[in-house]
């Protein structure tokens, strides 16, 4: 036998392999459905009075029996799981439960916080709302269930069809939409111009709060933007990527600048002050200019070890910080400087 004919048999000898495995594998998840249909909820009041006893009772088997199953890879369902065991061990207790219609087109795939699609694994009925009492009022979570062959199951959320869009790795100078302002970033903002437009139409980019936003109502009315990304060549969410860049404007109503942010050094030194006590341990601070107005520089060092280089600016009665958070053994200081120095407003 040759080389080239050995190789040939040893990968069709792994297809098969493959192929044997992945039919094992939808045999236990068929088993485990076939399994399931015996004493399994028969309505969506059932399933959601079923969740939130095993909930409560932190019963996981109970809780893992209640979804139906799936072996695709989600790294969105990985989010969701691990909120969901975060909740589960916080002591949460839910005390009731809502079940509600499912929303016209909520079967399509939808766009995720990581600028990928997504669907849901069992075509969805309803939605199951859990809510439970605090000392701060309520808090809810709501999820899609589903029905097969009569048998109500949580749904999980797999990756869609197709490929994903296109998102642009690479150092470039971005641009809020109707913003007045710009900074150079490593990669495109998360999650993307093409995943936006697939998400909202060929116009959503020209909407302001494209990205993301932030509004306070209350007593100091703010409107908070901000932008972020991975280290250049990764995206945020990538198993590899250590280092998060972030751009952030935040403006205000007329009435709470004049009540709250008169005085912009103020402003800026307890900017800084609110961050290291979130934040952990500043290591360095120093006061800086762009064009003439005034900003600080500093560093914080985490309590898990990760390093915070940020500047804050009060440019035209609106505050921008600009933040790289590395945990990385060593920041890649060179990239942060060229980020941190990059801000232009007109």
């Amino acid at each position: 036998m040759s080389v080239n004919s050995a190789r040939v048999s040893r990968g069709r000898i792994a297809g098969a392999c493959l192929t044997a495995v992945a039919a094992a594998l939808v045999a236990v998840a068929q088993v485990s459905v076939i399994a399931r249909a015996a004493d399994g909820p028969k309505s969506a009041e059932e399933l959601a009075r079923r969740y939130v006893e095993a909930f409560n009772k932190k019963d996981t088997a109970a809780l893992s029996k209640l979804r139906y199953p799936t072996t695709v890879k989600s790294e969105l369902q990985d989010f969701i799981d691990q909120m969901s065991t975060a909740e589960l061990e916080s002591g949460t207790k839910y005390t009731s439960f809502e079940v509600k219609p499912i929303e016209p087109d909520k079967d399509k795939p939808a766009m995720g916080p990581d600028g990928k699609f997504y669907k849901p694994n069992l075509k969805p009925t309803n939605v199951v709302k859990v809510t439970a009492k605090t000392e701060n009022g309520s808090s809810s979570s709501s999820f899609p269930v589903g029905q097969k062959d009569g048998i109500f199951y949580l749904l999980s959320v797999v990756p869609a069809d197709g490929p994903q869009p296109e998102f642009k790795f690479g150092w470039q100078r971005f641009s809020a939409p109707a913003a007045s302002w710009s900074v150079l970033m490593p990669n495109e903002p998360e999650p993307g111009r093409a995943a936006l437009e697939l998400e909202g139409g060929k116009d959503a980019l020209k909407d302001p709060d494209a990205y993301g936003v932030v509004k306070n109502t209350a007593d100091i009315k703010t409107y908070q933007h901000f932008f972020l990304c991975g280290e250049e060549g990764k995206r945020q969410h990538d198993e590899g990527n250590k280092e998060i860049y972030r751009a952030t404007c935040t403006t205000y109503e007329p009435e709470t600048l004049k009540k709250w942010f008169a005085d912009p050094k103020k402003t800026l030194d307890e900017q800084v002050d609110y961050r290291v006590r979130n934040e952990g341990e500043l290591v360095a601070r120093k006061e800086i200019e762009l064009s003439g107005a005034p900003g600080r520089a500093f560093e914080i060092r985490g309590k898990d070890g990760s390093v915070s280089i940020a500047r804050v600016y009060w440019v035209k009665d609106a505050l921008y910080e600009l933040t790289v958070e590395s945990k990385k053994d060593k920041p890649d200081r060179a990239a942060a400087e060229k980020f941190l120095s990059s801000l232009e407003v007109k």
